[in-house]
Order: C-alpha cells, then structure tokens, then sequence
C-alpha cells in the first residue's frame, strides 16, 4: 500500500504544479469548450518547460541565493520556469539592435525585459 501510494506521488507534486502555473488558477474563458481546453494546455506548456528544463535549462539555472535555498539541490517548477523566462528574454534583448534605438525607448524595453524576467 506504501508503495503504490508513493509511486502517486510524482504525478500528484505535477497536479500541484499544474494548479499553480501562470494562468491557470485564474482561467479567463467559461464556455464548454474553452474550460475543457485549458487544463490540458497547461499540462502541455508544463511538460514542455519540464523538458526544455531536461535538455536545455539545466546547464545554467543556479539556486537562489537565500538561507531556505542552503540545502536545495533541485530546481521547484517555478525555478525552471523563472530560467526560462532568463534565457528567453536575455536572447530577445540580444538580438535588439541596440545602436538604431533611442536611450529611452532601450531604457523601456530593458524595464520590461526585467519585469518579464521576474
């Protein structure tokens, strides 16, 4: 019984995760379809995090440097999702070119890369 119970357990932390991604806890659509769509579209953009995370994420994330992080060894979802956030808006903002913008409109574009990041 122990057992069973525990081989659950990866798939319940991936229901909780789920629950807690951006967007879903707060779904913006009510029609039948619309409902019905949004749980496994959160399940897909998870899984693909979760694997961008495996082959690609995983050379770069570092844990945060704060006391409850001392003993963390393993990313939470929310760290994989915050790397990719990192590494998309880094590329993005690399690929601006940077000398035809004007300083505030580079100034606007660097506050809301951070933002994203966050």
């Amino acid at each position: 019984m122990i057992g069973q119970y525990a081989s659950l357990w990866s798939i319940e932390v991936a229901y909780r995760d789920v629950k807690q991604s951006p967007g879903f806890e707060q779904p913006q659509g009510w029609c039948r379809k619309t409902v019905e769509r949004t749980a496994p579209m959160a399940m897909l953009i998870d899984s693909l995090v979760i694997v961008w995370f495996a082959r690609e994420g995983h050379r770069h994330w570092q844990p945060c440097d704060h006391a409850w992080y001392a003993t963390k060894r393993d990313p939470s979802f929310a760290g994989m999702l915050a790397e990719l956030k990192r590494r998309s808006v880094g590329r993005y903002v690399l690929s601006l070119p940077l000398d035809t913008l004007g300083p505030q409109k580079l100034l606007r574009i660097l506050e809301n890369a951070v933002q994203l990041a966050a």
